[in-house]
């Protein structure tokens, strides 16, 4: 097995190529339209429902030479600020949505690592803890209290930074470094990506409830609709942060398991050769 070391350094690349499509597809590009959508609300403030978009075309084909370039990098900044303040904002409202979710909800990775208890047996749940010391805070009779001391740390995504939450990076962390085939990356990005439609889905409602030409049945529309839309990305968001930590200590198992039976496969073929002679 290679050093920690090794792998690390064989992953940095695939982690940097990860992390530039979850920036572009969660960040840069809802920005971009998050951008577009307030240059066309405070074009319309501004100029008190005079044809907008009509004025922010013809100004932009007034741009010419070494302006263009400006105003390309400076809405690439713009887009990726306001895309990553957008997307906090985001994760923000799914939190403040799970909390009324945890109430009625039994904990995720609790649930998961019974059910590996029930799948594999307690012998080999004793082995992967072993080999694996933070799945014990999931035996643990303190695991209430555990997740509950601290609270006040900082964690992304709206996490709460308690035990669970390290056990549920650690199980990210060793997949992506040793197992890259039963890592759960994928289940980040489509979250990342979901939540980042939030704000450009409000806000384009609000577009089209305050420009002037828009239907009288949208303007009705719009807002409730947006706001339906919005509450069914973070249930989408919720089920699939559950998902995401029940697959990642599923897959943690998996890969113990799977190394297991490829360290007996050696012995079981040398057995098979001996009696064939």
């Amino acid at each position: 097995m290679e050093p920690v070391s090794g792998l690390a350094a064989k992953s940095a690349p695939s982690r940097m190529s990860f992390y530039t499509a979850i920036y572009l597809t969660s960040v840069l590009l809802p920005g971009a339209v998050v951008v577009t959508e307030l240059l066309v609300l405070c074009v319309h403030l501004a100029r008190r429902g005079q044809s907008d978009i009509a004025f922010i075309m013809n100004t932009l084909t007034n741009v010419k030479g070494a302006a263009i370039v400006v105003l390309v990098l400076v809405a690439v900044a713009a887009s990726f600020v306001i895309g990553y303040l957008a997307r906090e904002v985001g994760f923000k409202l799914t939190a403040l949505l799970e909390r009324f979710d945890r109430r009625k909800a039994a904990p995720t990775l609790p649930a998961s690592w019974a059910r590996i208890r029930v799948s594999f047996g307690d012998e080999f749940a004793e082995r992967l803890a072993g080999l694996h010391p933070i799945l014990r805070h999931l035996d643990s009779h303190e695991q209430r209290r555990d997740d509950a001391l601290d609270r006040s740390l900082p964690a992304g995504g709206g996490h709460q930074a308690n035990a669970s939450l390290h056990l549920f990076a650690y199980s990210k962390l060793w997949l992506r470094g040793r197992a890259p085939a039963l890592s759960v990356d994928n289940t980040e990005a489509e979250i990342n990506i979901l939540v980042s439609t939030i704000v450009p889905v409000l806000l384009v409602a609000l577009d089209a409830t305050v420009l002037s030409g828009t239907p009288v049945a949208i303007k009705v529309i719009a807002l409730p609709g947006a706001v339906l839309i919005s509450l069914a990305i973070m249930t989408a968001v919720l089920r699939l942060r559950k998902t995401e930590q029940g697959e990642a200590l599923r897959n943690l198992a998996f890969d113990f398991a799977m190394r297991e039976a490829e360290a007996k496969y050696p012995a079981v073929e040398r057995g098979a050769e001996e009696e064939a002679t």
